[in-house]
Order: structure tokens, then C-alpha cells, then sequence
């Protein structure tokens, strides 16, 4: 868990960095997608596994490739243009209580009084980045509903991972078959639009912190895959809480960020939502042998 939301609070400096080059979400989406795809397949060819193309794994990749890849990483880069990493790093602390709402939707959690409390407070959280005076430096609060999207897509991919992923599959084939679905979804889109994104030596820092996402998206997500299997989605969502202080850290040491008093009163009631929503273990439904 330290590991895996450590990593990852690094993404929203980075996609802010990325962005400053006037690089397209599209353009940096697919390299994503296509990037961390076929790094992760000379990773699964040296270890001499394949990628199963089965009905189910197809489902899987094409799901977890639109909900889990496109969805969050679009809305990461979009947004990184208009809102602080520190508060892009706050708001991953949603994709557990986001987790908790859809279990009870789907009928594999039971209610329970002290997550609702927590999912009020993580509601509280959000409203407090938004109100007017709040000093979060937030031109249009619109731009922190597009963030949300990003624990939003990660949470939905969680709960289905847990309930549907097939049974024994290596956490890194799955991830290697969401990362590269996506991509390769994106490709036409990316073409059609006009919007690529050429990366050349020597890089630019922007185009480092391309090549960088990838990586930790990679060695995070795999963890992460590994953690929801191990212990279930929403105390694999936990880690939210290394990526939440690591996030804002990286963005103050490396942006030069600071943040007003609403912002750590926001930071609190957050993290205090996200310890109210705790874990409960759900079974996967879907056994491949």
C-alpha cells in the first residue's frame, strides 16, 4: 500500500508538467496506453507468459481499458491545466468512499452507519476546495468535478476487477491487457483529431515526465491489481491515503505549490471520510482454471 500510493502521488506533477508543453489530452493519453502497453509486454515475453484473448479477458481489457485507462487519464490531463497537483492528489482519496457507494449499488456491501458518515464528509471535503474564498487558487470549479472523474473511473475498475476478473490470472497480464485496450481504443481517436504527440532526444521536460507516468502507472497499477486480489477493493483503494500526502508533498517540492487554510481544513475532513469507509472483503464471481 505505501508503495503503490506513493508512487502515484508523483502522477499529478507530472501530468501538470506534461501539459505545459501544450501537449493534448488525447496525444497523451495513448502514449499511455500504448506506452506502458508494450513495456509491459517485453516484461510478460521475457517471463515467457502470454496475454489470454478469451471472451472473459476480452471483456475485462476492454472494460477496465475505457473505465480504468481512458476515462481517469484524459480527466487527469485535462484537469492538471486548471487545478493544483495538491488538490488533484486530494481528491484520490474519493476512490474509496466512490468504491463503498458502488458496492451498496450493486448490492455486495452492506449499509452501514459510520461509512454513510464518512461519505458525508467526503462530500463536506469536496465543497470546501469549491466555495468561493476558499483559496484554492480554482478558476472554474467545474475543473474539480472533470478531477473527480479520475477516482470515479478508478473506483468503478476497482469493484469490477474484484467481482469479475478470472480467477488466477498474473496481476500483471490483466494490467498489461487493460493499459494496451486503451491504447489501442484511443488510437483512431488520437489520429482522427490530429492530436499526437511526438517525443525526440534529447527530452524536454515535459516529455520526461510523459515517459514517467507511464512507469509509476505501471508499477503502481500492478501493485495496486495485486492488493485488490490480496485484500479486496476497498482496502486496496486505501492507499489513496500515501498517494493523498505524497501528492501534495511532490507538488510543493516540486511546483512550488502552497495551499491556504481551507485547503488543510478540506485535507482533514477528508482523510477523516476515508478512515470511516473501511474495508470489506467481496468474492470475485467469474473462476477461470
Amino acid at each position: 500500500m505505501v508503495f503503490c500510493g506513493g508512487i502515484w502521488g508523483l502522477v499529478p506533477a507530472l501530468a501538470k508538467t506534461a501539459t505545459e508543453d501544450g501537449a493534448h489530452p488525447f496525444g497523451l493519453t495513448w502514449w499511455q496506453g500504448i506506452g506502458g502497453g508494450a513495456i509491459l509486454l517485453i516484461i510478460l515475453a521475457i517471463r515467457r507468459k502470454r496475454l489470454p484473448l478469451d471472451k472473459v479477458h476480452l471483456q475485462l481489457y476492454v472494460f477496465c481499458g475505457l473505465i480504468g485507462t481512458i476515462m481517469p487519464t484524459l480527466a487527469l490531463f485535462y484537469a492538471a491545466e486548471h487545478i493544483s497537483a495538491g488538490i488533484m492528489a486530494m481528491l484520490m482519496a474519493t476512490v474509496p468512499i466512490a468504491a463503498y457507494i458502488l458496492s451498496l449499488a450493486l448490492r455486495i456491501d452492506k449499509f452501514q452507519v459510520m461509512r454513510t458518515l464518512g461519505i458525508a464528509l467526503g462530500v463536506l471535503a469536496v465543497a470546501l476546495l469549491v466555495l468561493p474564498g476558499s483559496e484554492t487558487s480554482i478558476t472554474d470549479p467545474l475543473w474539480v468535478l472533470v478531477a473527480l472523474l479520475v477516482p470515479l473511473g478508478y473506483a468503478i475498475e476497482n469493484v469490477f476487477v474484484a467481482i469479475r476478473s478470472p480467477r488466477g490470472t498474473d496481476a500483471t497480464v490483466l494490467v498489461c491487457g487493460m493499459v494496451l485496450t486503451g491504447g489501442l481504443i484511443m488510437t483512431p481517436v488520437m489520429l482522427a483529431t490530429g492530436t499526437w504527440y511526438p517525443i525526440t532526444w534529447p527530452l524536454s521536460n515535459a516529455e520526461l515526465s510523459v515517459l514517467a507516468i507511464f512507469v509509476v502507472n505501471i508499477l503502481s497499477y500492478g501493485m495496486f491489481i495485486a492488493l485488490i486480489f490480496a485484500a479486496g477493493p476497498v482496502l486496496a483503494s486505501m492507499s489513496g491515503y500515501f498517494t493523498v500526502l505524497t501528492g501534495i508533498l511532490w507538488g510543493m517540492a516540486l511546483l512550488g505549490e502552497s495551499h491556504g487554510l481551507w485547503f488543510w481544513v478540506a485535507l482533514v475532513t477528508m482523510l477523516a471520510g476515508m478512515a470511516m469507509v473501511h474495508e470489506r472483503k467481496v468474492e470475485r464471481t467469474v473462476t477461470v482454471t
